[in-house]
């Protein structure tokens, strides 16, 4: 009975730390670090940065994210990292909107909404 309840709790945990918005890639090197008006601090090489962050705050506004490097909280723009589940989700109806023409398999593009876009 114990080992059930143990694995039932742990589960309820690991699903809200899945909720959670994480930085799980640096697209940028190096990337840029800011400060909470968007200015930049310093930078830092991408290899000295562990592989993912929690997103600790998101500023709309400005489109950055908060997190924490070295114990200290600092800033990064949300076009040098990719942060799942996406923080902004586009309030369209992505099956409704246009998609591929016919023509379209002459020049081998495609064209998509990404994963932002709610379904």
């Amino acid at each position: 009975m114990n080992k059930i309840s143990l694995f039932l709790i742990s589960a309820l945990f690991s699903q809200s730390l899945l909720a959670s918005p994480i930085v799980d890639a640096f697209l940028a090197d190096p990337v840029t670090v800011l400060d909470d008006q968007g200015r930049s601090q310093r930078e830092v090489a991408r290899n000295g940065l562990p592989k993912t962050l929690p997103v600790l705050q998101y500023n709309k506004e400005l489109d950055l994210v908060q997190v924490e490097l070295a114990g200290q909280k600092v800033w990064l723009d949300t076009m040098d990292v990719r942060v799942s589940p996406p923080l902004n989700v586009v309030k369209l109806p992505c099956q409704k909107l246009s998609s591929s023409q016919a023509d379209d398999h002459q020049n081998n593009s495609t064209i998509g909404f990404g994963s932002g876009c709610s379904k």
